[in-house]
């Protein structure tokens, strides 16, 4: 009897050790699965800003050796420049025309459309204090440049895929949290809300 209950009691206890390795495997498995891969620098965050980090780190030859993936929250939807203007432009001074001359950005902003601005007026409304900006003051530049953000998104993002080879972009991404390094030798972790996750040694996030 007692050599009957302690064969038992090692089967029950060989039996849980069993499932708990199998549940390990399975868990193993599973985060195997959801993890994405390790890249050098995530972008977390599209956008003109986001994306136009993403297009010079493809261009700039001490930055296209780096493993890049850009985070876009956007869906991948095809661009059409309507006939009526979109009222959501930004203003970009000469130096950002000369980055984006730079990534070959600029020239298909031009193919499209764009606005510049020769001569601007600033003044205070509680006295006669006034300052006045022209493009004659400024070596014949323009003081800045009204564009649309579609417009300037379009632009970046043509470069971007044309280029960028080393910039992998993951659409309709959605970010649930963060997980940063602690140490130069740990590694920041990404998680995305259908459970995906991916690591990197720099994260970028707006």
């Amino acid at each position: 009897m007692l050599v009957n209950i302690t064969m038992r009691r090692k089967f029950i206890a060989q039996f849980h050790n069993n499932i708990r390795t199998i549940s390990a495997r399975k868990l193993s498995t599973n985060n195997d699965e959801q993890f994405k891969g390790k890249y050098d620098v995530i972008i977390a965050g599209g956008g003109m800003v986001g994306c136009a980090l993403a297009c010079a780190m493809g261009k700039y030859p001490l930055l296209s050796k780096l493993k890049v993936l850009l985070l876009e929250g956007s869906p991948n939807k095809k661009f059409e420049l309507k006939p009526e203007y979109s009222n959501r432009v930004v203003a970009l001074n000469p130096s950002t025309k000369s980055l984006m001359n730079s990534l070959n950005v600029w020239q298909h902003v031009e193919e499209m459309r764009l606005q510049p601005v020769r001569h601007m007026q600033v003044w205070d409304a509680c006295s006669d204090a006034m300052i006045t900006f022209s493009s004659t003051d400024i070596l014949d530049d323009d003081v800045a440049y009204i564009v649309e953000n579609d417009v300037l998104l379009h632009a970046i993002n043509t470069e971007l895929s044309k280029s960028a080879t080393n910039v992998e972009t993951v659409y309709q991404a959605k970010i649930a949290g963060y997980d940063l390094s602690k140490s130069e030798t740990d590694v920041n972790t990404v998680k995305m809300s259908n459970g995906d996750t991916y690591s990197c040694d720099l994260l970028v996030s707006k």
